[in-house]
């Protein structure tokens, strides 16, 4: 397993459970083992309750009874589907009969003067949320580049520590890239009452200093002072160590609809697997960590079966933003056309997004639960 995140360590867990012989490794870039991302961002951030050690799902100790090995602080560098070898940093190699690749993703570093300032954060390992969080004590502004989820769920916890936050999105509207504008307008609503500055279509362009304070710069000439600044523009999938080996590309690895990749004895799954969707058959990712478990399993499954079986759940994730509950099913990025159901200028209603005359993906607010709005997907209503 390259991984030890939700679909490495689902996968090696599977594997285990079905052959108790065969030796299992999971090598991992992470100095933790299997922990909660999702809190990362909420919890975990909106106070000091959590220790890192409440983060942490799976302890090394519990890879080691079920006897599956963790590698951690090691990456892989070089895979020879050929050799069916794997070369790690730490200069060991490794060979292997069967291989998911669960390397996941990365954020993608904004290309701009001054990202690399202290008191710039990405958030993305639980190494980044100790770090951001510690420097929320004493802080009292923070500008949040990017209106995505990471970048509404971090300027709601942060409000939450009482650090008064702007959030500067690229698009006209939080969630552009994904959500129809009916849906972002609740969203903003939402946002702007938990007390969240809103500053639509800024560009940043630069983050400097001035005295003791960080300034970002946007595209327009307008300055935002701040003590800290949160950047989170969305990822990309960690393959650099499959260059040259014909199985991946910037969209992610290239697997069919039984998760497995163009060459033989090696799957993928997760954030970095760009998989056939069971309700359109277009290839793309998906990098929610519910998702990246029930893959991870159905690959391992498929590892050791004689007939593996085509992958056809419908993902979903959900978040509270200041206590309204949203909740997103199925592939938005890949609906065509939307329907709004309820009042979503109140705070409370549905929207459903279509691709060729079928459902394809939902957003609710407010009311929906997931396990009805991804039945309702799953039927193409």
């Amino acid at each position: 397993m390259l991984g030890s995140g939700p679909a490495g360590t689902r996968g090696s867990e599977t594997l285990r459970k079905r052959d108790r012989a065969a030796r299992v490794v999971v090598v991992s870039a992470d100095p933790y083992p299997f922990y909660n991302r999702i809190l990362l961002s909420k919890s975990f951030l909106e106070s000091d309750d959590l220790s890192p050690d409440d983060v942490v799902i799976k302890p090394a100790e519990v890879h080691a009874a079920q006897q599956i090995e963790l590698k951690a602080r090691t990456r892989a560098i070089r895979l020879d589907p050929d050799a069916h070898e794997i070369e790690l940093s730490n200069g060991e190699s490794l060979t292997y009969d069967k291989c998911l690749i669960a390397t996941g993703a990365s954020p993608i570093r904004l290309p701009i003067p001054g990202i690399d300032l202290p008191g710039v954060f990405e958030l993305r390992t639980l190494e980044d949320a100790v770090a951001l969080r510690a420097a929320t004590r004493g802080a009292e502004c923070a500008v949040i580049i990017g209106g995505g989820l990471i970048g509404v769920e971090v300027a709601a916890a942060l409000t939450r520590r009482d650090v008064s936050c702007t959030l500067l999105t690229l698009e006209p509207w939080l969630f552009g890239h994904l959500a129809p504008k009916p849906v972002s307008g609740a969203l903003e609503a939402i946002m702007r009452s938990g007390g969240v500055t809103l500053e639509l279509e800024a560009a940043a362009q630069a983050i400097g200093r001035d005295g003791g304070q960080l300034v970002v710069h946007t595209a327009d000439g307008r300055n935002f002072p701040a003590d800290l600044v949160p950047v989170g523009v969305g990822v990309s999938p960690n393959v650099e160590f499959l260059e040259g080996a014909g199985l991946a590309d910037r969209a992610g690895v290239r697997v069919d609809a039984c998760l497995r990749a163009t060459a033989p004895d090696l799957f993928a799954a997760g954030d970095v697997a760009a998989y056939a969707d069971p309700l359109t058959g277009v290839r793309h990712r998906v990098e929610h960590w519910l998702h990246a478990q029930h893959q991870g399993r159905h690959a391992a499954e498929n590892m050791i079966a004689e007939e593996p079986t085509p992958y056809r759940r419908v993902s979903s994730y959900d978040t509270a933003l200041f206590g309204v509950s949203v909740v997103v099913v199925g592939a938005p990025e890949l609906a065509t056309a939307w329907s709004i159901e309820g009042n979503l200028v109140n705070g409370t209603g549905l929207a459903i997004g279509e691709r060729d005359g079928r459902a394809v993906a939902a957003f609710s607010i407010g009311e929906a639960s997931i396990a009805e709005i991804t039945g309702r997907i799953e039927a193409g209503e």
